[in-house]
This record gives C-alpha cells, structure tokens and sequence, in this order.
C-alpha cells in the first residue's frame, strides 16, 4: 500500500506542479495583456490629442482664410470706389471716362512741387562715408 501511496503522493504533486505552471503562465499573459491594454490606452490617448490639434489648426486656417477673402472683397470694393471717384473727377473736367485712368492732369513731374519745397539730401561725407 505504501508503493500505491507514493503514487498517488507523486501523481497528485505533479498535477499541482502543473496547475502552478499553467497559473504562472496564465498570470504572465495577464500581465503582458494590461501592459498591452495600458499601451494601447496611451497611444489612444496621444491620437485624441492629435486629433484635437488638428481640428484646431484646420479651424484655424479656415477662419484665416475665410478672412482673408473678406479682406480681398474690402479691398476690391474700395479699388472700385477710387475707380468710380476717379471717372466722377474726369467727368467733371470734362475727360472722356476712359481719360481718368491716364496720368493727364495730373501733378506727376508737372513741377507742381517747388524745388525749396522739396527736401535736398545730405552729402555722402556726412554718414559715415569716407569724402
């Protein structure tokens, strides 16, 4: 009886040595499961925040677009007011309209500016220069 009760003792042994393996091992992809899951949560995470950015940035260049096209429109609204100031003036003179657009009449090397009104530069010598 005692050899059938070693061998029971042994059998009974080797199966808990086998539990206690299989539950290392169980343990051991437990563990490699939540780091992966902890990983996987991190780069979630970092990908929202991308994501957040990004949609920041894209709000941001559409609101800089959408002003700058109103920027365009001002200033082609005001181009088309000078123009319109422009032809009114010529009309008034007397000009055909597309008279308004030429450099007739105007002050540009007409020597509207008197020479004493301009202002006469400085010698070279005096900045620094060798004379």
């Amino acid at each position: 009886m005692c050899d059938s009760c070693t061998s029971a003792s042994r059998s009974q042994e080797s199966q808990i040595d086998r539990r206690d393996k299989a539950n290392a091992q169980l343990n051991d992809d437990v563990n490699k499961a939540r780091d992966k899951i902890d990983r996987l949560l991190h780069q979630i995470e970092e990908l929202q925040q991308t994501d957040s950015e990004n949609q920041f940035q894209v709000r941001r260049a559409e609101r800089e677009l959408r002003e700058e096209r109103e920027k365009g429109l001002r200033l082609e609204r005001e181009l088309d007011g000078w123009k319109a100031l422009r032809i009114e003036r010529g009309s008034a003179v007397g000009r055909g309209p597309m008279a308004a657009f030429s450099d007739v009449g105007s002050r540009r090397g007409s020597g509207a500016y008197m020479s004493s009104d301009i202002p006469q530069r400085m010698p070279s010598n005096t900045k620094g220069f060798l004379a």
